[in-house]
């Protein structure tokens, strides 16, 4: 955009401007560097594989009235900066490969992740944004308390939303209308939120209704897979401690199916020490009375626990599929264990997850220095990856932080 093109000039021109006179404010910097050394055994111990790798920052403050400016340098090179000006009742922030993008409302009409370049100018009229991918103008709507509007614009399509809260009978309402490509104005390209819970949200429903089934929100990761999306909770009990929930998506021509096919109930139970989970997935895969006959489900028991000044976790599940890289029923068993020793702490946690036809055995630990000045050193045994498809992989990894 050559509105954007303008923007960035003027940012940059904004930072040469700061930099000429930054005598007249009190200039503070301060310094990192990460050292880190990883060898991987994944080939034997004979032929292990290194790698080092090293970062340098340095973050400058400047501190003035009304104003702030941070940046972040790596290798050399202007990683990441921001600059705040306040004048009278106007706040102007800059940014400079910084993620800022992303809306309020309850849906989140816009939300991006990463760094960004751009500029947001915020009055008691509302909030102006403007960057590379989106510009919107976010506002209270005049004479209507807890309600706002949103205009937005991405590429050569325009966005509206309006949302509100407000309090009835002592519950929690919550409510927003979106509508996409206003321009053309098609249902498919509507969503309608509502959300009613109790004062303290000990109970609550949440629903999102799409124009079309697998309706997806362009600039967010709201993705709604049927027309109804539906989420309820219930909070009850102190002694043991229930959170019963139950969360759905259906269509309005095949609503029973869809209702047996996409829900997902469970309950989580707390007492003490103590936790249990249960979670069943698909109620149409019922088939039998047997855990093989049960199609997608999920218990998980377990306890956090001190032994010795150690304190501890431990958990047994049960179900299928049992693990993200295990699509069978099978075991999982998780144990973690930690204690510090004065500027020295240790860490360390296992699991081990059995199928029907395999086994994965993931192990992660940590020793950790923290008696220094200016300074942390760490060791670490382990890919720590215990949710994702990787078993335990034989890595080694000492880091150095310092800063100053």
């Amino acid at each position: 955009m050559r509105n954007f093109k303008v923007i960035s000039k003027k940012f940059a021109l904004l930072l040469c401007i700061f930099f000429s006179t930054v005598s007249v404010f009190a200039l503070q910097s301060t310094f990192s560097a990460n050292f880190s050394l990883g060898i991987d055994f994944s080939n034997g111990f004979n032929t292990p594989t290194s790698s080092i790798s090293t970062e340098f920052r340095m973050n400058p403050t400047a501190f003035g009235r009304d104003f702030d400016l941070s940046m972040s340098l790596k290798d050399g090179n202007l990683e990441s900066a921001k600059l705040s000006l306040k004048i009278t009742d106007v706040k102007l922030n800059l940014y400079k490969n910084v993620g800022f993008i992303t809306t309020n409302d309850p849906v989140v009409l816009y939300k991006i992740d990463g760094g960004r370049d751009g500029i947001d100018v915020s009055t008691s009229l509302g909030k102006l944004l403007l960057s590379s991918d989106v510009i919107y103008f976010e506002m209270p709507v005049p004479a209507i308390q807890n309600h706002n509007l949103i205009f937005g614009k991405r590429n050569n399509k325009f966005d509206i939303a309006f949302s509100g809260y407000q309090k009835v009978a002592g519950l929690n309402l919550n409510y927003e209308l979106i509508q996409q490509d206003v321009l053309t104005f098609e249902t498919k390209n509507s969503f309608l939120f509502f959300s009613l819970a109790e004062g303290s949200y000990n109970w609550g429903v949440r629903y999102i209704l799409a124009g079309t089934p697998n309706s997806r929100l362009a600039l967010s990761p709201t993705y709604v897979s049927n027309q109804n999306v539906v989420t309820t909770w219930y909070k009850f009990g102190t002694a043991p401690a229930f959170n019963a929930y139950l969360n759905t998506n259906f269509d309005f021509e095949n609503t029973i199916d869809d209702l047996l096919n996409n829900s997902e109930a469970g309950i989580d139970i707390n007492y003490g020490t103590l936790f249990m989970n249960l979670k069943k997935t698909d109620f149409s895969s019922i088939t039998g009375l047997m855990p093989t006959e049960w199609g997608k489900f999920l218990v998980t028991f377990g306890s956090t626990f001190t032994l010795m000044d150690f304190s501890g976790k431990a958990s047994y599940s049960f179900g299928k599929p049992i693990h993200v890289s295990v699509n069978t029923i099978g075991e999982m068993y998780y144990v973690e264990l930690g204690k510090s020793f004065g500027n020295i702490s240790a860490f360390a946690k296992y699991q081990k997850v059995i199928g029907y036809y395999e086994e994965k055995d993931s192990f992660f630990g940590e020793l950790k220095l923290t008696g220094f000045q200016n300074a942390q050193v760490s060791v670490q045994v382990g890919n720590g990856d215990f949710a994702g498809n990787n078993p335990f992989k034989p890595v080694l990894n000492i880091n150095i932080n310092t800063w100053w």
